[in-house]
């Protein structure tokens, strides 16, 4: 009974004792975690997001240029000091290897700082390959100091873990106490064992939340890798296609694809490109070491020999270059000794060769375009210019034969005809002249001087009253009240018109309305409108009827299509805009605005301003 009663009084006297020595011992601990433990990790955390955040804001301010990228690294690097400053503080009261991890990362951030300044990625912009380069060089302390960042707030989780384990074991262990305290009726022996199945429960829980701690933690960190390496990889490939872009030539688009490929990707590289007859030419050679590259070099410009069937090794990349289909070529990299290709380096290689193979491509059919431009140019000015003697003599002829009086009235219908036919020759040519300064960027010439719109707008009445009448369609014009003088070439805004009210009177049918109109504006500019009630013109057809050549399909083929385009060109010459507004079966309206002219200038009479458009 003594062991009982002895077994009883000391349950009792612990019941009392041991829930105040455990609360006492918790709350000590979990004040540990609250003040130390807790900042210490936030700390850590805010170094590794803040090294994350370095890089991304050095390879901004090299790709932008932008200070403001520069200005956030420094902020960055503030904060880390004031961590720093935090975890010397703490780090030595969470244990040897929270303070031994604290100064493994100090060093290592060091070194990557120091790396970045001597590296000059914050003082300047360098060329895409140097600073490729230069980070590949300093990346191994970057990875050093993230790893420290890593291990550092892994160490001080398992100290505050460690702790909380503490806590959870004593809380459990005197819940334990209480209750086998409680119940006096259980014999030592069924309470041992109870006590021994609960701490083999409480290991086995451990070791699997710990397992499972370790599996995420794992899938986390190659999850991070992943996400950086595409990060790097989208990076590159975007810095290529900008530096493949930059310049529209073959030769150094096809230098630019092989600098690339080294050293970023392979130790050489040569690209060799079809030629018409399917030999393959080598256009462009690169190495890391330039007295290999110089001896490379010697064999750009030269036929090379194409294998039958090419054969792939680990150390050797070989990738077709194809645009639209068609082979351009191939690009061969080889790996530094002992290297072997992995997978991801031919997914990389392969997305910028397809980039190159674009750039090549566009950059040919950009010479191929300029070519047929200019030839074009020079076929349109020199026929332009060598009709141009011909039909003066057939005008000069037909001018000297008006004056014979020998002439029957048949001869006369056909030499008025013939007279027709040189006239709307020489609006052709001129047309074709003006078209091909407009669609080599230039302007048309005009010589703006003020002018009354009235005067105009009568003159171009008379000059299609004629025409009108014979094919019955009603012609009117008006002017509005209050329309200033417009600072204008006389000439050429009766082109516009003329062009604008011939097209109008092709497509109207007979007993139809032809009208123009001028009013003023109130933001200094007079709009002139021609209208009809012609069929229209279809929605679709609204964005190209001011281009040269296009004609909407119809039976019959009713100019060459310059007009539209030419008068824009006249109009926007004067800094004025036009444009059309149609719906199918209610006619088109064509609209184009003239500056007013100042109100102290000078203004010419309808005669001056023909004679100086003639002149």
């Amino acid at each position: 009974m003594v062991l009982p009663v002895l077994f009883v009084i000391v349950s009792l006297v612990a019941l009392a004792v041991l829930p105040v020595i455990v609360g006492n011992h918790t709350a000590r601990m979990r004040d540990q975690i609250t003040r130390i433990a807790e900042p210490a990790r936030r700390a850590a955390n805010e170094i590794q997001v803040g090294l994350w955040t370095e890089l991304d804001k050095v390879m901004a301010y090299q790709v932008t240029g932008e200070r403001q990228y520069r200005d956030d690294y420094h902020t960055l690097l503030m904060q880390q000091i004031r961590d720093y400053a935090v975890l010397r503080k703490l780090g030595p009261q969470l244990g040897d290897d929270v303070n031994r991890d604290l100064i493994t990362l100090i060093s290592a951030t060091q070194r990557w700082h120091a790396g970045v300044t001597a590296g000059e990625f914050l003082q300047r912009q360098l060329p895409a390959e140097v600073f490729m380069t230069r980070l590949f060089e300093r990346h191994p302390s970057y990875e050093l100091a993230l790893r420290s960042a890593g291990q550092m707030e892994n160490e001080i989780q398992a100290a505050a873990n460690d702790r909380l384990a503490k806590i959870h074991n004593a809380e459990r262990l005197n819940m334990a106490l209480t209750i086998f305290l409680t119940l006096l009726a259980l014999t030592s022996a069924l309470l041992v064992a109870g006590l021994g199945r609960q701490t083999r429960l409480l290991a086995r829980e451990a070791v699997r939340r710990r397992k499972e701690a370790e599996r995420e933690a794992g899938e986390a960190k190659i999850a991070r890798a992943a996400a950086e390496n595409e990060e790097r990889r989208a990076a590159f490939l975007a810095s290529a296609v900008q530096e493949l872009t930059s310049s529209l030539e073959p030769d150094r688009t096809i230098s630019a694809l092989a600098r690339l490929f080294v050293p970023n990707l392979a130790e050489s590289c040569t690209i060799d490109i079809a030629e018409p007859d399917g030999t393959l030419c080598r256009r462009a050679a690169a190495h890391r070491d330039a007295n290999i590259e110089r001896e490379m070099q010697r064999e750009v410009g030269r036929v090379v020999a194409q294998p039958d069937r090419i054969e792939e090794r680990p150390s050797v990349l070989t990738i077709q270059l194809i645009s639209r289909g068609q082979r351009l070529g191939m690009v061969t990299a080889a790996a530094p000794a002992g290297y072997v290709f992995t997978r991801e380096d031919r997914q990389l290689a392969e997305e910028l060769a397809r980039h190159g193979s674009l750039a090549i491509d566009n950059s040919r059919l950009y010479r191929d375009s300029q070519q047929a431009v200019r030839a074009r140019e020079e076929v349109l000015a020199i026929v332009s210019h060598d009709l141009r003697n011909p039909l003066n003599s057939i005008t000069l002829a037909g001018s000297l034969l008006h004056e014979s009086q020998n002439l029957s009235k048949d001869d006369r219908e056909q030499l008025e005809i013939l007279e027709l036919s040189a006239k709307r020759m020489k609006r052709l040519i001129d047309d074709l002249l003006d078209v091909t300064r407009l669609e080599g960027g230039k302007r048309l010439p005009i010589e703006p001087a003020p002018f009354e719109v009235g005067p105009l707008l009568a003159e171009t009445y008379e000059l299609f009253k004629p025409q009108a009448a014979s094919a019955s369609i009603t012609l009117r014009y008006h002017v509005a009240d209050g329309v200033p003088p417009v600072n204008a070439d006389h000439h050429r805004v009766q082109q516009v018109l003329s062009n604008l009210i011939g097209n109008a009177m092709k497509f109207t049918p007979k007993d139809g309305i032809v009208s123009f109109r001028a009013d003023p504006q109130e933001d200094g500019k007079v709009v002139f409108t021609v209208a009809d009630s012609g069929p229209g013109i279809p929605k679709e057809h609204l964005d190209d009827i001011f281009n040269p050549y296009w004609q909407a399909k119809r039976a019959e083929r009713l100019g060459a299509g310059l007009g539209l385009p030419i008068a824009k060109g006249i109009v926007e010459s004067h800094g004025g805009q036009i444009w059309v507004e149609s719906e199918p079966g209610r006619g088109a309206k064509f609209y184009f605005t003239l500056p007013v002219a100042k109100k102290d200038a000078v203004v010419s009479s309808p005669q001056e301003a023909e004679s100086r458009a003639h002149r």
